[in-house]
């Protein structure tokens, strides 16, 4: 009886470990991300956000959701923000996941925007990895002047999809990175965070916002 249930858990390792060799050679691996630039989002997102942050001021982060939908990239990215965030004695005091349709563009919805822009004070800061504030001209009127900080991460197309040169316009973004038009065909000599941001990444502010989002995609 004993040789019998041995041969038995035998047979299902084998069968396992063949399933295993048919996944892998039908599918293959998953591919490995590079989380350096991600890392370097991430700690970038945490320096302006402290920069934004008045005086008492709260964070509220606004992510993407990866409780049903791994993304590696985008826990990468949070995970490099609340490490940089905790190295200069800081944290999150609210996060608001987002659940993303794959099919539609990268954005908050504007009445879930328009609810944390109206509970904040405007000496805390939203940082939002999911690009900035879009809203109605009804929610726009609705939130007056009162302006909280907004630092958004706009990478991709989300600067022409959602014109964030009118969302600095509209004092609803203080800072937004966006990649870099220009980037080397080498990659950085130094796996630093910070050497990845600026080979790959840059910060635009009110000050800078016309010329950064003016200037045309190269061919």
């Amino acid at each position: 009886m004993g040789n019998k249930k041995i041969v038995g858990t035998v047979a299902g390792m084998v069968i396992l470990a063949a399933l295993g060799s048919l996944y892998l050679t039908l599918l293959g691996l998953p591919p490995r991300v590079d989380t350096r630039p991600h890392e370097a989002l991430g700690e970038a997102m945490a320096r302006e956000t402290l920069q934004q942050r008045g005086p008492g001021g709260r964070i509220l982060l606004i992510r993407r959701d990866t409780a049903l939908y791994q993304n590696p990239a985008a826990e990468a990215q949070i995970r490099a923000f609340h490490r940089a965030l905790r190295k200069a004695g800081a944290t999150v005091a609210t996060t608001t996941p987002v659940k993303l349709d794959p099919l539609r563009v990268v954005s908050v919805p504007s009445a879930d925007f328009h609810v944390l822009l109206e509970k904040a004070s405007e000496s805390d800061v939203i940082a939002s990895f999911l690009g900035p504030p879009v809203l109605t001209p009804g929610q726009l009127a609705k939130l007056g002047a009162k302006r909280p900080k907004v630092v958004a991460l706009c990478i991709g197309e989300i600067p022409r999809q959602t014109d964030l040169k009118r969302r600095f316009d509209e004092k609803l973004v203080q800072s937004a990175i966006l990649n870099r038009r220009d980037v080397a065909s080498a990659a950085p000599a130094s796996d630093a965070p910070q050497a990845w941001f600026d080979h790959l990444f840059l910060v635009a502010t009110e000050a800078n916002a016309a010329e950064l989002l003016s200037i045309p995609e190269r061919k």
